[in-house]
């Protein structure tokens, strides 16, 4: 595939990833200066979007790992859910075992992980819902995972829409 330099500098992003490619204008190549069989203008690439996993798709994976530690917040068990996260990170204000505890021990309606989805080994999508005070978080993030002396930790969680 041959996109212009605009375009191949956009999808860059995509590169290494499993991603469904929209394309327009499809034609068979005719002429002796077209190199591929098909050519097709580019107008959207998009990550695949990765299924749920159910309990036994999980086993072996970081996801059991990631599942506890949604559980240990739901509880508002802080020192339970850090001990999930790679140890370097323990001592930042985000995943400090007495942090966790405050802020999802104050939520009106405890968090919940509704499901999680493995975008490759390391990576995974999780869905979770809360409540704290009148505003309703139906959430998504981001969880990459470590895995560190045969077991996997929690290395980063990026919020995918704000909450």
């Amino acid at each position: 595939m041959q996109l212009s330099a605009e375009k191949e500098e956009s999808f860059r992003a995509f590169l290494h990833k499993n991603v469904t490619v929209q394309l327009t204008n499809q034609a068979a190549a005719e002429t002796g200066h077209v190199h591929e069989p098909l050519i097709a203008a580019v107008t959207s690439i998009v990550p695949v979007q990765a299924k749920p996993m159910d309990f036994t798709d999980e086993y072996g994976t970081a996801a059991t790992t990631i599942r506890a530690f949604y559980t240990a917040l739901h509880d508002a068990q802080g020192a339970d859910a850090a001990a999930m996260v790679i140890p370097e990170k323990r001592t930042m204000p985000a995943f400090s075992p007495s942090n966790l505890t405050r802020f999802y021990g104050s939520l009106t309606d405890p968090i919940t992980m509704l499901d999680i989805a493995q975008e490759n080994d390391s990576t995974f999508i999780v869905h979770y819902h809360y409540v704290i005070k009148s505003r309703v978080c139906d959430g998504r993030a981001t969880v990459t995972t470590a895995m560190r002396d045969g077991r996997n930790y929690i290395q980063g969680i990026k919020a995918m829409n704000g909450c």
